[in-house]
């Protein structure tokens, strides 16, 4: 029951967290009255961006869903939507000039072997019974 409820939580929240997203850059179009409020969080929310932080948060809440969750339409739908939001990070590797700089997939890279893991597990446990 308990993990029940930590993972509707998790769902809501990271679901709240790209709608409130997708409001703010929809309310914050150029030449659309751009509020002073809008401008104000225009530099926090670059920051939190579903490309970076969101990025890793999407990719804790599928592994919770990978973990947690009985339906498998909730375990596919929410872990390739880290994959595609994943996959879109990719377009950042364009800027970069260091090799270090790559560091910023090292989390993309734990979140899918542990994916794997929890795969691999679940599909043993199915074998067993």
């Amino acid at each position: 029951m308990k993990h029940r409820k930590i993972l509707i939580m998790s769902n809501v929240a990271i679901i709240a967290y790209y709608a409130a997203f997708l409001l703010w850059a929809e309310l914050s179009q150029p030449g659309e009255g751009e509020t002073v409020v809008m401008h104000a969080y225009s530099g926090f929310l670059a920051l939190i961006n579903p490309f970076t932080i969101g990025a890793y948060l999407l990719g804790i809440v599928a592994l919770l869903n990978l973990k947690y969750c009985r339906r498998k339409a909730y375990r596919i739908i929410f872990f390739l939507l880290y994959c595609i939001v994943a996959a879109c990070t990719l377009v950042a590797v364009m800027g970069m000039t260091h090799w270090w700089e790559l560091l910023m997939y090292v989390p993309h890279l734990i979140i899918l072997v542990l994916a794997m893991i929890l795969v691999s597990h679940r599909i043993d446990s199915k074998v067993k019974s």
